[in-house]
């Protein structure tokens, strides 16, 4: 049988023009299936449907940085206020300073640092933390207002209703965040003819809340064709 024969009539061109046709468009449909029904999972809202997920997190930083010298004992109230309307993931508090004022061992500037939360949305802990300014040195002070929030993205097997009621600061973390530094002066009481006598030390004062929206996207198997 060649070609003439399966054209040969009305009918016979309109079967074989149906199996082209089909032969085709079945192996696109099937390619893009798994990509459709994903975008209907979430722009038609089936939150009640068990599925796997991937779970990533786009996130922001809010950074505020200030410097201040401080002498022995003197102290400093820092400041940092959060209106975000994002969720946030965790708000950490910073304190950097580099003793370079006088040689060798003993005389190492240092500092106290001493929160407080009274005007932050949530329920959270005040810190207290202190740390030397040797090379490297100062301390940080993390609160999150997201239970165990890290930023890794995963896969998640359940609902979307639950992976949602995971995550979310829920107003937490909201207000004026507020700590207090002071500062430990350390000064040879016998300098070394003509050096300059160590009397106050400068303190890098950093806060960052990392804010961030959920992105979920329902994992579909490709089907084989």
């Amino acid at each position: 049988m060649d070609f003439a024969d399966l054209t040969d009539t009305p009918r016979k061109q309109g079967m074989l023009g149906g199996t082209i046709f089909f032969m085709l468009v079945f192996p696109i449909y099937f390619g893009i299936m798994p990509t459709l029904v994903a975008d209907e999972m979430v722009e038609s809202g089936f939150t009640g449907i068990s599925a796997s997920w991937s779970v990533s997190f786009i996130e922001t930083d809010i950074v505020q940085s200030e410097s201040q010298t401080l002498g022995d004992g003197d102290s400093y109230d820092s400041f940092f206020d959060i209106m975000s309307e994002e969720n946030i993931g965790l708000v950490i508090f910073e304190l950097s300073c580099i003793d370079n004022d006088e040689p060798g061992p003993g005389f190492t500037d240092s500092a106290d640092g001493q929160s407080d939360i009274s005007q932050v949305e949530g329920l959270f802990e005040d810190q207290t933390n202190q740390g030397d300014c040797s090379m490297g040195g100062g301390f940080e002070m993390i609160w999150y207002p997201t239970n165990n929030y890290t930023g890794e993205d995963y896969t998640f097997d359940g609902t979307e209703d639950d992976l949602r009621g995971i995550w979310g600061s829920n107003g937490n973390g909201l207000g004026t965040w507020a700590a207090t530094i002071t500062a430990n002066i350390e000064t040879n009481p016998v300098p070394v003819f003509g050096e300059v006598l160590d009397s106050d030390e400068e303190y890098q004062i950093t806060w960052t809340a990392i804010t961030y929206q959920l992105e979920i996207t329902p994992i579909i198997d490709d089907v084989d064709t």
